[in-house]
């Protein structure tokens, strides 16, 4: 008897061993079977409001090409400039804002040497702008000759101002000179003299195009950045950035027809303004940058990509992922 009762607990023993074991496995089958559907919902998610993204991307093309049909003037009472706009769509929502990038100074064009004795005229420029923003005198001559050599294809450095490979190989983190275009203006943080503050000062002011050639469109500079084009002119021309302030604050609605239109503008019509000067003033834009956003269903993903605009037709040229504080920062091209 006393045996009988010990197999029939080690029977009902193995009994709840097994069906522990059975609990276990189906929970742990639950478990990945409901990681899985998370999984493919997540995938499927992002999948949709990567679509969105791209919807953005190709509304934002179709309307730069209907704006270029329409003018060969670009300004910014078209529609490509109209700030924030918001697209609901099925559980979100997608976000575009356009910027001319030839509404500010291209960093890249300072990649020039001097001839002779002549200082090449976008250092000059620079530096102006530098100083017109508040930087010390001796650090915007630093910074200007340090990007030039920054940006140029050999390792001489132009003056004693600028910097080249021996320099940033003893810094605290050593690196190299790009001896190339920069890709993005967050670059200059690794060049001589730019400090974090200067930085933050100047960049709103500057952009970096895959262009060398510097075009400033006089039709959608901020008008609360008259110093972009106060720095083009030099200092002997007695050009105020009051004067220009001046000038943009009664900026024609739709812009001016042509650049001579512009410079028959009251206070610089009495000016002689050099051709070297007036060739880099235009009425028309080329690069147009679109800082969006997408969301759905609480995903979000925000981007900002280059558009070229040849022939009336908007190509990209540049995609890059970006995070929300940049959608915010558009607020400094307003």
């Amino acid at each position: 008897m006393v045996k009988h009762h010990k197999q029939r607990g080690i029977a009902l023993i193995t009994i709840l061993m097994i069906l522990a074991i059975m609990v276990t496995i189906a929970a742990t089958m639950t478990g990945r079977m409901t990681s899985s559907l998370l999984r493919t919902e997540g995938l499927s998610y992002s999948e949709k409001v990567y679509w969105y993204g791209q919807a953005t991307v190709d509304f934002s093309r179709m309307v730069l090409e209907d704006d270029f049909a329409d003018s060969e003037v670009i300004s910014l009472d078209q529609i490509w400039a109209t700030p924030d706009i918001v697209f609901p769509v099925d559980e979100g929502s997608i976000t575009g804002n356009m910027v001319d990038y030839r509404r500010c100074f291209n960093i890249n064009a300072i990649a020039q040497a001097d001839q002779d004795d002549t200082r090449a005229l976008p250092i000059s420029q620079f530096q102006i702008l530098l100083i017109s923003l508040g930087v010390e005198e001796y650090a915007a001559e630093i910074i200007a000759e340090s990007t030039r050599d920054w940006l140029d294809n050999n390792d001489t450095v132009d003056v004693s101002q600028g910097a080249e490979d021996r320099y940033y190989e003893s810094v605290g983190v050593p690196h190299l000179t790009a001896n190339h275009l920069m890709v993005d203006v967050s670059e200059l943080r690794a060049i001589q003299g730019v400090t974090d503050q200067i930085y933050e000062r100047i960049k709103p002011f500057l952009c970096a195009l895959p262009a060398s050639n510097q075009l400033i469109n006089v039709n959608t500079v901020n008008k609360k950045q008259p110093q972009i084009l106060f720095a083009l002119f030099p200092p002997e021309l007695l050009i105020t950035i009051e004067d220009i302030q001046s000038i943009l604050d009664d900026r024609p609605i739709s812009g001016w027809a042509s650049v001579d239109e512009f410079l028959a503008s009251e206070l610089i019509a009495d000016k002689l303004i050099p051709d070297v000067i007036s060739s880099q003033l235009s009425v028309t834009s080329d690069f147009f940058q679109l800082f969006g956003l997408a969301e759905f269903d609480q995903r979000v993903m925000v981007f900002k990509l280059l558009f070229k605009v040849e022939n009336k037709k908007a190509t990209t040229i540049r995609f890059q992922y970006a995070g929300v504080e940049e959608v915010v920062g558009m607020e400094m091209f307003k």
